[in-house]
């Protein structure tokens, strides 16, 4: 009888040994590869315009912007409280599809957008919103 329980302890050391090694091998050596970012850059592009996506700022002289949504996707011009300055790298954070209607005639489609991150090159002012697929070009 006691080589049963001997036996027995043995084998539950020897599982208990092997789910810690296994345990650590997962949390340790097996940790997924970071993502590569997506950097991309915002044009202010003839569907970006004609899609009413672009402004023109002030700052330095006139320049091309980029139009966004802080909180989320944005078509309306009165509505866009965000802005880029067009040709910016900026890296892409998320995306998501928003379903909306043409104006003239009410077709309906389709249309990605992408919540970007634009940081200055000191690095110490980030700006963060959602642009339309219209005004990004991939590499």
């Amino acid at each position: 009888m006691r080589k049963f329980l001997t036996w027995g302890l043995w084998i539950i050391l020897i599982l208990a040994i092997i789910g810690i090694a296994y345990y650590a091998w997962t949390r340790l050596f097996n940790q997924p590869e970071e993502a590569t970012p997506e950097i991309v850059t915002l044009v202010c592009n003839k569907e970006c315009a004609d899609r009413g996506q672009c402004g023109t700022a002030q700052a330095d002289g006139e320049r091309t912007v980029v139009l966004g949504g802080k909180d989320g996707p944005v078509v309306e011009a009165e509505k866009h409280d965000v802005f880029f300055f067009s040709e910016s790298s900026v890296e892409v954070k998320d995306s998501m599809e928003v379903q909306l209607a043409e104006v003239e005639g009410g077709e309906e489609f389709t249309q990605t957008f992408s919540r970007v991150e634009w940081l200055n090159p000191m690095g110490d002012i980030t700006e963060t919103g959602w642009v339309a697929e219209w005004c990004i070009e991939r590499e």
